[in-house]
């Protein structure tokens, strides 16, 4: 990155980090209830009135935005027949309505496409979701701690400079299938229907959301096997208002489609960029793979063989959290560990795809109070960034690729992997080897 980046960088990385200190050592000792309402409202109204403001005056992800405003344009003219023979859509139809209601506020609102209002407009659902994020996570928060304190911890999230960079700058939708998943994780245990139907619309805008499905399955599968009560009332709500809402949302498209075609359009996404990394500062990276094709080999396999292995090791570990934790933070632990461990150890990953571990890191530590979970939010808040704010800066060079024995990459790279096992260390002490001890300390009574 050229100086004024890395000034820029370094400065957002060390107020964010210097923040997460003071909020760890003061929220524990904010436990008085007080009314923040008020407070609340005048925090998210901030962050939204900065994330305008950024998002008018600085230049996103140029292929992104000449994409999405494409696209947006597109849907305007005839949303039923979006997905045209010979055109470029790799997004499922969940984000296309939203591009299609930008694109008719657009012509409703006579905005030009080159536009600072139509940059904020086209910007504008992935700043609502980020706001709409730290609204949840506060609620979430205020089950167990002060208003303060929740407070605090809601303004980690919305004023976190990876958040603001990914949707404000970048004009990315990371945010958008963020905001459900962490629905999936809240209304799991007690609300299975709307957990589904939450699953679903994460699933419709985009296939990313297939690295969080072992989370349900394993859910409803072990309490089916444990022959828990209303456990297959719970699946059938679950599954049936998930495939209900995709079935509803996918129909318009379907009219002039052949039978089968969703299938074949996630197909076809998941099988683009066939590299073992593109840009994602993780495992692949530290090993010089970064835009390296998937049939190069790494030991002996090739990368993309080495990718299918851990993920069934990380499916594997997940298993054995789900089913030897005894404590519900697993439900939270669970998906924090797919997000981070597919973005640092699978292939095909970009360098946006850890974003939704920093909502979940922060909701895991929320729910325990674990200090661990507080540093791994931290610290794969101030990667993440740094690993965006690297390829935004090239992109506007028209580099589109970074050097694989870049130093920044390699730095990063090497962190998410520490974060990483300090992440695992975690959940086999807390989940995995915890109840073992504790059942041989009660044989051993």
């Amino acid at each position: 990155m050229t100086g004024e980046w890395w000034i820029i960088a370094s400065l957002c990385c060390g107020v964010f980090l210097l923040a997460t200190w003071l909020v760890a050592g003061r929220a524990t000792r904010l436990e008085q209830v007080e009314p923040v309402g008020m407070k609340l409202g005048l925090l998210l109204v901030g962050a939204l009135l900065l994330r305008v403001a950024l998002a008018a005056t600085t230049r996103g992800y140029d292929a992104d935005i000449a994409t999405f405003s494409a696209w947006a344009a597109h849907a305007a003219d005839g949303l039923t027949s979006f997905y045209s023979p010979g055109y470029f859509a790799d997004y499922p139809p969940g984000y296309i309505y939203l591009l299609w209601l930008v694109g008719k506020l657009r012509l409703l609102m006579g905005i030009d496409l080159d536009t600072r209002v139509f940059m904020v407009l086209l910007k504008f659902p992935a700043i609502l979701a980020d706001c709409a994020t730290a609204w949840l996570l506060f609620r979430l928060a205020r089950r167990s701690w002060s208003g303060s304190a929740s407070l605090l911890l809601a303004a980690l999230y919305v004023f976190n400079p990876a958040v603001i960079l990914d949707s404000s700058v970048w004009g990315q939708v990371d945010s958008v299938l963020t905001l459900p998943i962490l629905l999936v994780v809240i209304l799991l245990e007690k609300r299975p229907a709307w957990a589904g139907a939450a699953f679903a619309a994460a699933l419709l805008i985009k296939p990313q959301a297939l690295i969080f499905a072992p989370l349900p399955l394993l859910w409803f599968g072990i309490r089916l096997l444990r022959r828990e009560r209303h456990a297959t009332a719970d699946l059938l709500m679950f599954c049936g208002t998930a495939i209900a809402l995709f079935c509803l949302v996918i129909l318009p498209f379907a009219v002039n489609e052949s039978p089968g075609w969703i299938i074949s359009k996630y197909g076809s996404t998941l099988a683009s960029y066939p590299y073992a990394t593109l840009n994602a500062y993780n495992l692949f990276a530290l090993t010089g793979g970064n835009i390296a094709p998937l049939d190069q080999r790494f030991l002996l396999l090739p990368y993309g063989v080495w990718g299918n292995i851990f993920i069934l090791l990380i499916v594997l570990f997940t298993t054995l959290v789900m089913l030897r934790g005894k404590e519900l933070s697993r439900l939270w632990y669970a998906p924090l560990f797919l997000s981070a461990s597919v973005f640092v150890l699978a292939a095909k990953m970009h360098e946006r795809y850890l974003f939704p571990a920093l909502a979940l890191a922060l909701g895991l530590h929320i729910v325990t109070r674990d200090r661990l979970a507080l540093v791994l939010f931290a610290g794969f808040s101030a990667t993440q960034f740094l690993n965006i704010a690297q390829v935004l800066a090239l992109s506007h060079d028209k580099v589109y690729g970074v050097a694989p024995l870049d130093p920044l990459l390699l730095a990063v790279s090497l962190a998410n992997l520490i974060l990483w096992l300090l992440l695992v260390r975690s959940g086999y002490r807390h989940y995995v080897a915890a109840p073992h001890s504790e059942a041989g300390q009660a044989a051993s009574g």
